[in-house]
């Protein structure tokens, strides 16, 4: 979806994509604490954390002479698309260092693809919600999106399953998108396929079921 919508909030104005970036991690982790061991919330919200500090300082990166002559411009702005890449693999990084400290059992799996089907999710949803663009694709994204992530949390206890079944949904309502699939969300959707897979596979060596 392309962002049309900003939002003031007291200073800051922001774009309908960090509004609801930030709604969604709310949400996720609030799921993750009232469903799930104490651990896993704890675990998503030092990743997100690890995520908008990454984000954001990643203007050193985009635009180092601009934060030398005036650092106070990482306080209002980020490394856009780059920055959005390096926070997700920095924070996938550290997720799987910490992998040896998880208890790799079912429910672990199920809380962890809950993390990452409902980050995309829920994330997809507010951004089609808070901007305004072409309707048909808007209803299909809402519709199919909302669809697929019930059923995968009610009926698919599977991982594996699960994340596949979510990303090639996303893709097939990406290609309806108006940036079709050459879009972050789609990349940042196969970085988060590739560490569940990673996770899943480190629980069957450590002597857990698939």
């Amino acid at each position: 979806m392309i962002n049309t919508e900003w939002y003031s909030i007291r200073t800051l104005t922001l774009p309908a994509t960090a509004v609801a970036l930030l709604i969604t991690f709310f949400i996720v982790w609030l799921i993750l604490r009232l469903q799930f061991s104490k651990k896993w919330s704890e675990l998503y919200s030092d990743a997100i954390f690890t995520f908008i500090i990454v984000w954001k300082l990643s203007l050193l990166v985009t635009d180092f002479k601009t934060v030398v002559s005036n650092p106070i411009t990482v306080l209002y702005f980020n490394g856009g698309t780059i920055g959005v890449y390096l926070g997700v693999i920095v924070a996938s990084l550290q997720i799987w260092r910490r992998r040896n400290r998880l208890q790799l059992e079912g429910e672990d799996m199920t809380a962890c693809s809950w993390a990452i089907i409902l980050t995309q999710s829920i994330y997809q949803m507010l951004v089609v919600l808070l901007n305004d663009n072409n309707t048909t694709s808007e209803v299909i994204t809402l519709v199919v999106l909302s669809v697929v992530t019930l059923v995968i949390l009610w009926k698919l206890a599977a991982m594996k399953q699960a994340l596949f079944l979510y990303t090639v949904s996303y893709l097939i309502v990406a290609i309806l998108q108006p940036l079709g699939i050459w879009q972050t969300a789609v990349a940042i959707s196969v970085i988060l396929l590739c560490l569940g897979l990673t996770i899943q596979h480190e629980r069957i060596n450590v002597g857990g079921k698939e």
